[in-house]
């Protein structure tokens, strides 16, 4: 295990990972544990279970290579590594950053009872049918001293679907820092408005669907700039037809928040499957941009139709193309929404907002007398 830091004696409390990708949880991780941390009364920090590029930096890693078993299978190997780490750290608990990290903590922790919270990031989606899979996770859960779901949806999946008593569920939604995540008109290049798409090129973010609608405001006139943001398995299937709508392929970047400071307007195409809270929208919300997105978990939490953005069907095709069209031709309207995005996000969504949620999380499961942040 390689290590960043040195213990000063505090309690620790332990944000686990699966990857250093730059994805929303482990972004979110990160984030978190700088804003609970406080010098001299708690310690939080981040650690990795498997290697990867470094996107997201982790104060420890186990440096345990095969990361795409994660989301993907399962590494028997990552168990007894983990076992040793939380041996060696001894935290005095523990919290799963989504259900990668879980499936690995409830094994490693048998027989070393130390509290363990969840962050819940999403629904199950296809899983829901699967009567195995639903039994696997009803029994990792109830390991669980506490679940903190990102947003309504998921606690109400946990509760209803997953068993989790109603009393152990808490809503705590994603957060991120205004002051990373905000407008940035300086770095602006032309002025073309920016439509940008960012997210996992996987089936459920749906690129293509960002593809066809830039196709379609080509062939209705539109002039602006198209940047994709994001890199996966479905990259060769859309690069053709994103060159011949004049899409950017960025690849997945580690200046995303100052990508998204320089964009005017935001597309989310997702399929309702999987999403909780999605973190990106409230990423492009405090940088200022109104956002076009498909009606799933977590999306109608963050935006007001209408006011910082505009929320369509996720067949709507035709819908999402008409609000993109008009917001690429009327720069007071993106911008008056822009504005109501940042002022919403900010007041809901930042990591000082979000931060003082998980205190009440936690606090209840730290030993008595362990000093609280102010």
């Amino acid at each position: 295990m390689t290590d960043q830091w040195d213990r000063t004696g505090e309690p620790l409390v332990l944000h686990v990972i699966p990857t250093p990708l730059a994805r929303g949880a482990q972004r979110e991780a990160r984030a978190l544990a700088d804003e609970l941390d406080a010098p001299g009364l708690r310690t939080h920090r981040v650690l990795c279970i498997f290697d990867g590029p470094t996107e997201v930096e982790p104060d420890l890693t186990l440096g345990i290579a095969d990361g795409d078993a994660a989301g993907t299978g399962y590494n028997w190997r990552a168990v007894p590594q983990l076992r040793k780490a939380l041996a060696r750290l001894d935290p005095v608990c523990v919290v799963a950053h989504g259900g990668e990290p879980l499936k690995y903590l409830v094994p490693a922790m048998a027989g070393h009872r130390r509290p363990l919270a969840y962050y819940a990031i999403g629904t199950y989606g296809a899983s829901a049918g699967r009567s195995a899979q639903v039994a696997m996770w009803r029994r990792l859960l109830t390991r669980v001293d506490v679940v903190a779901a990102e947003g309504d949806e998921v606690a109400e999946e946990c509760t209803r679907l997953l068993g989790v008593p109603a009393d152990k569920v808490t809503m705590t939604p994603n957060g991120r820092d205004p002051a990373v995540f905000r407008p940035r008109p300086d770095l602006r290049t032309d002025n073309l408005p920016v439509v940008a798409f960012v997210g996992a090129l996987t089936e459920g973010k749906r690129p293509d669907r960002f593809v066809e609608a830039v196709a379609a405001l080509r062939y209705r006139g539109r002039a602006f700039r198209a940047i994709l943001i994001g890199d996966g398995l479905l990259r060769s299937k859309i690069e053709g037809p994103a060159a011949e709508a004049d899409i950017e392929l960025l690849g997945s970047r580690s200046d995303v928040a100052e990508l998204l400071g320089s964009a005017d307007i935001m597309v989310f195409p997702s399929r309702p499957q999987g999403e909780g809270m999605p973190g990106v929208l409230i990423e492009g919300g405090l940088a200022g941009l109104p956002i076009v997105a498909t009606d799933v978990p977590g999306v109608r939490t963050v935006i007001d139709d209408g006011t910082t953005g505009f929320i369509v069907d996720p067949e709507d095709l035709d819908g999402m193309v008409a609000h993109l069209a008009r917001l690429i031709d009327d720069a007071e309207l993106r911008q008056a929404m822009g504005r109501a995005a940042r002022e919403r996000c900010t007041e809901y969504f930042s990591i000082e907002a979000v931060g003082a949620l998980w205190l009440r999380v936690l606090t209840p499961l730290l030993p008595p007398g362990t000093g609280t942040p102010t």
